[in-house]
């Protein structure tokens, strides 16, 4: 719901500005001041997109904790944990491969079976487009 006020309401500004600029200013520069404030609307709404649950685009950490993938029609939504950030977990969006998609494969059957996976980017690794290859931490149990 928070989304959708906050660009509800930018939508409103963004038509103030553009009817101020249509009535008030002449018409060389009414044309910069229309693109200054698109190019700024749209740099607005991608940052915001960003910075919500959205999965983004951006590049993964060199090494992150994987903690879920899902395939959908021509992509995979991952949800990973930086190791270097004590941020919360975020979600990618990568583009499909056959290649990532058996890595990734391998790392969800690998989760399901209670090991713990994570993810290390790899330019080396040719697998993938991502470098991406999987590392099993050995998960240490306290003594009784």
């Amino acid at each position: 719901m928070n989304i959708l006020l906050i660009i509800i309401s930018l939508t409103i500004i963004y038509g103030l500005l553009i009817y101020i600029i249509l009535k008030n200013v002449n018409f060389k520069k009414m044309i910069y001041l229309s693109i200054s404030i698109l190019v700024f609307f749209i740099f607005l709404q991608i940052k915001i997109f960003d910075s919500l649950g959205y999965p983004v685009i951006s590049d993964l950490p060199k090494s992150f904790d994987i903690l879920y993938v899902e395939k959908s029609e021509s992509q995979f939504i991952i949800l990973i944990k930086d190791f270097s950030e004590e941020d919360i977990p975020r979600l990618y969006k990568l583009e499909y491969s056959k290649d990532l998609e058996d890595t990734l494969n391998d790392a969800m059957t690998d989760i399901s079976n209670g090991k713990r996976v994570i993810g290390v980017i790899d330019d080396s690794n040719d697998d993938n487009h991502y470098g991406i290859s999987i590392k099993h931490i050995k998960k240490l149990v306290p003594d009784k």
